[in-house]
């Protein structure tokens, strides 16, 4: 299987600061998805990454598969971010994700 690292484990967001959430992997991976879910319950995908980088309004996310990490970052950060971030990684090989929890507020 795959190990995957999440750090850090939790962290206070204040508004208007910036984050960045950091996953590192066993193996180098196929491809790295990152959630939320935030207080509603409700599992929102954020990103499908498997290399580089891309940004989505104040969220941008980068994948280096070979350094064998994945990295979130939130800026100008509104009371709306707050949630359980997920990184969740697929190997290559046919097998189940692994994944990773962590929870801001």
């Amino acid at each position: 299987g795959v190990d995957v690292e999440q750090s850090p484990p939790a962290l206070s967001l204040q508004e208007g600061a910036s984050y960045t959430l950091q996953c590192n992997f066993s193996t180098s991976q196929q491809s790295v998805n990152w959630y939320l879910q935030n207080s509603g319950a409700h599992l929102i995908q954020l990103f499908y990454i498997p290399s580089g980088t891309k940004q989505d309004g104040r969220l941008k996310a980068t994948t280096v598969p070979a350094g064998r990490h994945s990295s979130l970052n939130i800026s100008s950060s509104q009371t709306t971010d707050s949630g359980t971030y997920f990184c969740a990684a697929q190997h290559s090989a046919p097998q189940a994700p692994a994944a990773c929890t962590q929870t801001c507020s």
